[in-house]
């Protein structure tokens, strides 16, 4: 029922949205990575550094934590988890997009916690680790990018230890009726024309409100994050429900 909700959501909202192709979208990244942090700071009037430091808040206690960030971009989320949070010794940032990573490495250089903090080039739906290997893998903004949402997710199990849990920051759409219908406009009409003339490429965002838009959010998404093997699963809304960090841990057996 409630993923049927999601999509009432939408034809509320001014009418339903096609689904964008993800092939290849590390292409698209590329191009805007130069504005990319700039434009995030600017659409989410500044909002998503308090998401990102909240999911900070969620890792799983222990000392001496692992933790692998999927779809790292320009290592935001990475970065702002180990300022946020000592207990982690071990980061590691994959991504597709070369363009995004080499502004994340200067980040990252410039950071004080450096030492602990590695970026490389990796797929979402295919990470290049072994098995139980981190006690958190982290998202943010970046599932509903990849090919294979299901195949990510059992992923993210798979290289979790047991008791490992999986933060999965994304953006979504408001449960109260007139903010959703005022969020889509925002997202349909203000996005696009504002990342496209600061990153020049207005393609990327009309991208961007789509995948919003087509998204499985809330409980729809809780229960993808169930079916692939995570128990405990929890949504977190923010602001409103413009955006919700999602968690789920690894069984402790199995």
């Amino acid at each position: 029922m409630k993923a049927q909700k999601h999509v009432v959501q939408k034809a509320e909202a001014g009418g339903a949205t096609s689904e964008p192709s993800r092939k290849d979208v590390w292409r698209m990244f590329d191009r805007i990575a130069p504005r990319y942090d700039l434009i995030n700071r600017l659409l989410s009037f500044g909002l998503d550094v308090s998401w990102r430091k909240r999911m900070a808040s969620l890792l799983p206690e222990g000392e001496s934590l692992a933790v692998l960030d999927l779809a790292t971009g320009t290592a935001d989320q990475l970065l702002l988890l180990c300022d946020e949070c000592d207990r982690i010794d071990q980061a590691v940032g994959i991504d597709l997009s070369e363009n995004m990573l080499e502004v994340g490495r200067k980040k990252v250089a410039a950071s004080r916690r450096c030492d602990c903090i590695s970026l490389k080039m990796g797929d979402a739906v295919n990470i290049p680790d072994g098995d139980r290997v981190y006690h958190a893998v982290t998202i943010s903004f970046g599932i509903r990018n990849v090919l294979d949402m299901e195949a990510s997710m059992k992923d993210m199990l798979r290289v979790l230890r047991p008791n490992g849990r999986a933060l999965i920051l994304e953006c979504s759409l408001p449960e109260n009726a007139l903010m959703r219908i005022g969020h889509v406009a925002y997202l349909r009409y203000a996005v696009p024309l504002i990342g496209g003339i600061i990153s020049g490429d207005m393609e990327a965002y009309r991208y961007l409100n789509k995948t919003v838009e087509t998204f499985p959010s809330g409980e729809a998404f809780c229960e993808l994050m169930r079916s692939a093997g995570f128990q405990y699963v929890k949504a977190n809304p923010v602001t409103f429900g413009v955006a919700t960090i999602y968690q789920g841990d690894r069984p402790a057996a199995g």
